[in-house]
């Protein structure tokens, strides 16, 4: 939220707790990212393009909801996924940082 930008070769992350129906919203942000949904046995589940909140304003922020149970969810610069041939189906590697710093399976 609130970044005005996003270096190219980077992006976010996120891992929950159980396997389920994810929903994004780009409340505060300000850049264009696509999103990669990825299921508990790292395959991908969906990619979707989110649009910054000034783009659709005043109308109500959509929520980006995964096609299927997702555990993981990237976020990138948008056009990336396209770039690098992400679709669903794809396997995912994933190397997880544990609490120690070393790493690990997700």
């Amino acid at each position: 939220m609130n970044r005005e930008s996003l270096g190219q070769d980077r992006g976010m992350l996120f891992v929950f707790e159980q396997e389920q129906v994810l929903g994004f919203w780009m409340k505060n942000t300000l850049i264009p990212l696509d999103i990669i949904f990825i299921d508990s046995e790292q395959f991908v589940v969906d990619v979707q393009t989110m649009r910054p909140e000034h783009e659709i304003a005043p109308d109500p922020l959509p929520i980006y909801q995964s096609e299927g149970p997702a555990l993981y969810a990237i976020e990138v610069n948008e056009g990336v996924a396209a770039e690098c041939g992400i679709v669903p189906g794809d396997f995912v590697t994933l190397t997880v940082l544990k609490p120690n710093g070393s790493p690990g399976p997700p």
